[in-house]
Order: C-alpha cells, then structure tokens, then sequence
C-alpha cells in the first residue's frame, strides 16, 4: 500500500487529490494511511463501516472527489511517474473524454510478467473483449452522464463501465505502459471461479450491445467470437452452436477482408 501511495505523491503532474476507501480492511491499512495524512494534505481517508464491495466502494470514492478528471487505482498496483501527466495532456487537448495506457503486469518480486496493450481498432475490439487495463483517467461529463459503476456487475464492473463509455463517447490510448498491475494468487480476480467471470461478462456484453447500434462487419466479429469464447468452458457444445458458428462466418470474413490485406501492406 505504501508503493501505491508513493507512486501517486511522485507524480509529475502534481494538481491531485487521493481519496482512500478502506472498506473494513483487517490489515494495517488505516495505520498506514494515517501516516500519510499526517504529512499529505492532498490525501483523504474513509473507513467503510460494513464491507460494500467494489462497486459500492467505488462509488462512495467518486461521490467524495472534487477533481474535474477521475480515477481509481488499487492498493497493490503502482503509476508510473508521468502517468497522470500524459493522461491529462490528452484530455486537455480535447482529442478525447476517455483516455487509457498500456500497463505493464508484475508479478509479487516487481517482475514484468505480461503486458495489457490495446489492439489497434479498439474503438471496435472493446466489444471483444476487456483489455483498458488499469491506467486510465476521464472526465467529469463521462462520470455525470454514465453515472455509477453498478453493483450488480461485481468483478466485471470495470467492463460494465468501458462498454457504456466506448458507445457515447470519444476514446483514446496511449500506447506507452504507464502503470503496473500486480498479479499474485492472493488477487480479487484471481481466486475467483472462471467460469462465473465469464457468466458475468457474457451479461454485460448482452445487455449494452443494443447501444452500439447496427455493427460493421469487424464488429461482429470481435462480438461472436468473444460471445463464443465465453461460453467455451462453461457449456455444452449444443448451447454455444449458434455463436460458435457465427463467430466462424465473421472470423473468416474478417480474416479475409482485413487480416489478409493488413499482411500484403505488411509484405510490400
């Protein structure tokens, strides 16, 4: 937790304020985070009086933020210094209400074990697939228009959340990795079972594919074929046919229409 905070004190971008949730933690988090307040008076803390989870965690932390640009980190990830800086500079452009970067996976020794870096038509794959990391920075109109993360997508809430930005408003990625997520077997994620993650995903994706109106043909694709991926470890055969076989159609057409031409440019 001490890394976390740290990371966020040695910022070049200076003009923040950090609002720690403590949602009834029974480690030495509120020692910690009163160190800080003792020295830091850009730093908030509130303890949770019964646990609410993440969502509701979330939103409790949002509710209390005054910034005209929001976040949210965790206790065991770490930004990397000029993270926020680059991340302001794209919405202070205009270019963007919505900005995210590549982030580096570590593992529990500081090990860069895997990167989390966007495909290049993201605007598209976002239906294909959850890959906006944990760096990411966005306005106050995203917030008071998408509102709160729900509390019913426990686990996916993230998800949830980038598929009712991705639809309504402009997005952009910085392709530089300006953060580290900390992966061990300890991790929220990680001691969960698969196959209710992929239940849960397969939900949101249902429930806000209708915003994104009459999809082209690469968005079919990424569509079926992650509907399919989905369903792969947690149903029969029978129950996946139909996005098993129309992930096949659209996964030949995009290879086709898009893949193989990317190859040809690549060759010559």
């Amino acid at each position: 937790m001490r890394q976390s905070i740290e990371s966020v004190i040695n910022q070049t971008y200076k003009n923040w304020e950090l609002i720690i949730i403590d949602d009834c933690s029974s480690d030495s988090t509120p020692e910690i985070a009163k160190e800080y307040l003792d020295k830091e008076d850009r730093i908030r803390y509130y303890r949770n009086e019964i646990n609410l989870k993440l969502p509701r965690g979330l939103n409790r932390g949002f509710s209390l933020a005054n910034g005209d640009y929001l976040t949210w980190t965790s206790d065991d990830n770490l930004y990397l210094p000029t993270a926020i800086e680059r991340m302001v500079q794209v919405l202070q452009s205009g270019q963007a209400d919505f900005v995210f970067a590549t982030c580096e996976v570590i593992n529990e020794n500081g090990e860069v074990i895997e990167i989390i870096k966007a495909p290049k038509d993201y605007k598209e794959a976002i239906i294909g697939g959850n890959f906006v990391g944990a760096c990411f920075l966005y306005t106050r109109k995203v917030y008071e228009t998408i509102g709160d993360y729900d509390v019913n997508k426990f686990l996916v809430e993230d998800y949830d959340y980038w598929l009712r930005v991705f639809c309504r408003f402009n997005v952009h990625n910085i392709e530089e990795a300006l953060y580290q997520y900390r992966w061990h077997e300890g991790a929220l994620t990680s001691t969960e079972k698969k196959d209710s993650i992929n239940s849960m995903c397969e939900k949101v994706l249902l429930e806000n594919i209708d915003n994104y109106g009459r999809l082209n043909l690469k968005q079919k694709y990424y569509l079926y074929s992650q509907l399919n991926r989905l369903r792969q470890t947690r149903q029969k055969e029978k129950e996946r046919k139909e996005y098993k076989h129309k992930a096949n159609i659209y996964g030949m057409y995009y290879y086709l229409f898009f893949r193989i031409p990317e190859r040809l440019k690549n060759i010559f």
